[in-house]
């Protein structure tokens, strides 16, 4: 049984590019999940009750706060990958890679590097 392999991405947009790509590779799509992480710093969309002071003209706070935010600045998006076998297992690594899939495990990647080093 394969370990899952599981890289983070900066943008969304990355990570589905990743997948259609895993999925083209012919990894099932139900091996290949995104989790998109929204922490407390915020909300993604606006949800206040008050606004800016009357006074305050132009471009404003308020304004910011209940426009939609693009799906691609979403931040923290995980992809897990269960691998068939080895050899899926090293090309799903390869495409993860390839869209700029961290590791989030530092051993791990120290531990990788080592191997392909050898």
């Amino acid at each position: 049984m394969q370990q899952p392999i599981v890289r983070t991405f900066k943008h969304v947009t990355a990570a589905e590019q990743a997948r259609a790509e895993l999925l083209a590779a012919g990894i099932a799509a139900d091996d290949v999940a995104i989790d998109v992480r929204i922490d407390e710093t915020g909300p993604v969309q606006g949800n206040f009750t008050v606004g800016d002071s009357p006074a305050v003209t132009g471009k404003t706070a308020y304004s910011h706060t209940y426009a939609p935010v693009a799906q691609d600045d979403v931040r923290d998006c995980q992809v897990t990958v269960n691998a068939a076998d080895a050899a899926l297992a090293r090309r799903a690594a390869e495409i993860l890679e390839h869209f700029g899939g961290l590791d989030p495990d530092p051993a791990h990647a120290a531990i990788a590097a080592r191997e392909t080093r050898h």
